[in-house]
């Protein structure tokens, strides 16, 4: 029992000295500069800067021979292109004043509907988007002309897709643009090149 006493005595003595604090000392003078470390490694991602998605117009347009509309610009750089390749592509044709999401039905002026859809592909250094009429048959002996006020076509690099985007309601080009951080200053004019 003796022995016990004596360590737990011990115990609290190096305890307590170790626990005291003492008056602190001067500081020293500064000593030689060192050698460059190595660097560091890479911090963090940084915060969100944006969706880095970008929107471009050709203008208005009115359907061609085949009932269609044609989007699209050259110039594609190899970059460019690989980007475009992975990214998500939507289309709003406006008509009446109203952007109507594409696939889907476009409201014309005097009750006229019609149904187009799109594709989009990349030969060269150019990018194509043929929007189509998909309620035009062969049985017509034409398809109606159809005049949109303008044309824009939204593209989401793939690496931005299913972040908070998830929530965007793409069926809306106001909605669409807003989410994406994007105004209409943002919107590039090209030549058509069709």
């Amino acid at each position: 029992m003796f022995k016990k006493l004596l360590i737990l005595a011990w115990v609290t003595v190096v305890g307590l000295s170790i626990s005291c604090k003492g008056p602190e000392g001067d500081v020293g003078p500064q000593g030689e500069k060192g050698e460059t470390g190595a660097t560091g490694a890479t911090g963090p991602a940084g915060a969100d800067g944006g969706s880095g998605a970008f929107v471009f117009t050709n203008g208005a347009d009115t359907t061609d021979a085949g009932g269609s509309f044609y989007s699209g610009f050259s110039g594609l750089t190899a970059a460019d292109a690989e980007v475009l390749k992975n990214a998500a592509v939507l289309v709003y044709i406006k008509a009446q004043d109203v952007y109507w999401p594409i696939p889907g039905l476009v409201g014309f002026p005097n009750s006229r509907f019609s149904n187009f859809t799109f594709v989009h592909y990349i030969d060269g250094t150019n990018f194509f988007i043929d929007i189509l009429s998909t309620d035009w048959s062969e049985n017509q002996e034409t398809p109606p002309v159809r005049i949109a006020q303008d044309i824009k076509v939204i593209v989401i690099p793939a690496e931005f897709l299913g972040r908070k985007n998830a929530e965007i309601n793409y069926k809306s080009y106001d909605e669409t643009m807003a989410s994406l951080g994007l105004t209409d200053k943002d919107v590039k004019q090209y030549k058509n090149i069709r």
